[in-house]
């Protein structure tokens, strides 16, 4: 379980530097996100040792795609920051754990509790009231991070059931390919260089590697129709904290409300026989 708590807080920890980092409005985004994956790709790299032979080519196409769906992930996450808010935008995220929960459930046939299922519709039940649609300044933002995010974060998943190779290769490829993607893409725009921008993005690398490490480390003692609602649940509340301690931002009685349907949905969770 503690893998997922640090998880969590890198998580976090990475919408509070982009924000961080999006006041400064000559910065380059494609920039930042290089050094972030150089970041990623180097730590990645340092905590291997040996066996990059064993990944099949299942797990190595896999590592491809998941890195292409990360970097886009990030793009959208970024633009519905700027244009819905960071609660919002994560809040809208999380509720992406529908994707993934439910593959754990049909497709890999997890089992949970009775109350676990409460649990998870309760925080489903928040999340309507963190994310209220009357403040949507672009539905299809807010669609498409649902989805992508749904999508990047089932790929874990399907890793840790169909995948034979090490962890830590496929964790490296998947930060080494959206790299190249990043790379391919900054070429494309004919992007300038800035030292800046490659700073800021070499310390948001440290937290985004760090994220999905954790999570694929949690998987292995926590069921994934568990891990991802739990997840979900967190990053929402800490995010909602950081909100409203570093921020100064002020919530209404509606978000108040859901930050007590979360805890309750938590401890729901967190209920076995």
């Amino acid at each position: 379980m503690i893998n997922l708590l640090l998880s969590i807080i890198a998580s976090v920890l990475i919408g509070n530097l982009l924000m961080l980092f999006m006041q400064d409005v000559k910065s380059d985004i494609f920039i930042i996100f290089l050094g972030n994956y150089i970041t990623a790709t180097a730590f990645s790299l340092a905590r291997t040792s040996g066996g990059f032979h064993l990944l099949t080519p299942f797990d190595i196409g896999l590592g491809c795609i998941t890195g292409l769906f990360f970097l886009v992930n990030f793009l959208i996450y970024r633009k519905n920051i700027g244009v819905n808010g960071l609660s919002l935008s994560v809040g809208v995220m999380r509720i992406s754990l529908i994707i993934p929960t439910l593959l754990a459930i049909l497709l890999f046939s997890e089992r949970i509790e009775l109350s676990n299922y409460l649990g998870i519709g309760v925080i489903l039940l928040a999340f309507v009231f963190v994310t209220e649609t009357r403040t949507l300044h672009n539905l299809l933002w807010i669609g498409l991070l649902f989805v992508v995010t749904g999508i990047s974060d089932a790929s874990l998943k399907m890793f840790d059931e169909w995948g034979t190779g090490p962890q830590e290769w496929f964790v490296f490829l998947i930060f080494a390919s959206a790299g190249v993607w990043n790379l391919g893409l900054i070429f494309l725009r004919k992007s300038r260089f800035q030292w800046r921008s490659l700073g800021y993005g070499l310390i948001l690398g440290v937290p985004n590697q760090l994220t999905t490490r954790f999570f694929l480390a949690s998987l292995e003692d926590v069921q994934a129709a568990i891990a991802y609602p739990l997840m979900a649940s967190g990053v929402v509340v800490m995010t909602i904290l950081t909100d409203i301690f570093f921020w100064r931002k002020r919530f209404s009685g509606k978000q108040r409300i859901s930050m007590a349907l979360i805890v309750a949905g938590i401890v729901l969770l967190n209920i076995q026989r």
